[in-house]
């Protein structure tokens, strides 16, 4: 088999770990929030208020997106807008109290996911992957 048919065949395996992987951490999760809806929260909680136009770009979504995905967080009492005072144009978002408290249920999933894969995964396959990942984080 060459370097090509080896890659094709890697693709549905890391489809299917990542499928896994998703489902161990959303277990006992309020799952109607979208992949970037979570992680818009998890920047916010991380560093808050912050510019939509640099949310766009952590999330690889245009200003829009963040628009859109904002209007759902408001909406949800998680995240607030607030203009900025000496530029009314620019608008920045905010975790709110309730959003801070959503957060805390990501600890609880994130320990769940590294319980699985500690438990599937030798110390030394660990160390392989943080080094393979690593490669493609360039």
């Amino acid at each position: 088999m060459n370097d090509y048919d080896e890659w094709k065949e890697l693709f549905p395996l890391l489809k299917g770990v990542y499928k896994k992987l998703k489902a161990e951490w959303y277990k006992g999760m309020d799952c109607s929030f979208s992949v970037n809806q979570t992680r818009m929260i998890q920047y916010l909680d991380r560093q808050s208020p912050m510019k939509s136009t640099d949310l766009a770009e952590l999330l690889f979504i245009t200003a829009g997106g963040v628009t859109l995905i904002g209007d759902k967080l408001v909406e949800r009492g998680l995240i607030r807008r607030n203009r900025g005072e000496e530029d009314r144009r620019v608008v920045y978002l905010e975790i709110t109290d309730e959003g801070r408290r959503y957060i805390k249920s990501f600890e609880e999933s994130d320990e769940a996911i590294i319980r699985y894969m500690s438990e599937r995964i030798s110390p030394e396959d660990l160390a392989h992957l943080r080094r393979i990942f690593t490669l493609f984080d360039d």
